[in-house]
C-alpha cells in the first residue's frame, strides 16, 4: 500500500477525479464572488451610515440592526466555503 503526499496546493485540486475539476473551479468563483458581494454590501452600508451621520438622520436608538445584517450576509460567505471545503475534499 503506497502512500501519497501532497506537496503543493495544486495536487489538491488536481488529485481528485479529472470530471470534479469544472465543479472545484465553479465553487473557487462562487467563493470568491460571495466574498466580493460581502465586501460591497459592508461598503455600501458605510456609505449609508456617512450619509445619516452627515444629514443628522441618526435616531436616538440605533440598535443592532447593522450586526445582524452584517450576519445575514455572512451565512452565504460560510455556506459557500463549506460546500467549497467538500468539493476539494472529494
Amino acid at each position: 500500500m503506497a502512500v501519497t503526499i501532497l506537496t503543493k496546493p495544486t495536487d489538491l485540486i488536481l488529485a481528485a477525479a479529472p470530471e470534479l475539476l469544472p465543479v472545484r473551479i465553479i465553487a473557487a468563483i462562487a467563493l470568491v464572488a460571495v466574498i466580493v458581494a460581502f465586501v460591497h454590501v459592508v461598503r455600501h452600508l458605510k456609505s449609508i451610515e456617512q450619509t445619516l451621520v452627515k444629514d443628522d438622520l441618526v435616531p436616538t436608538e440605533r440598535g443592532p440592526r447593522n450586526n445582524v445584517l452584517l450576519m445575514v450576509c455572512a451565512i452565504p460567505i460560510i455556506v459557500v466555503a463549506l460546500l467549497f471545503y467538500l468539493v476539494l475534499k472529494a
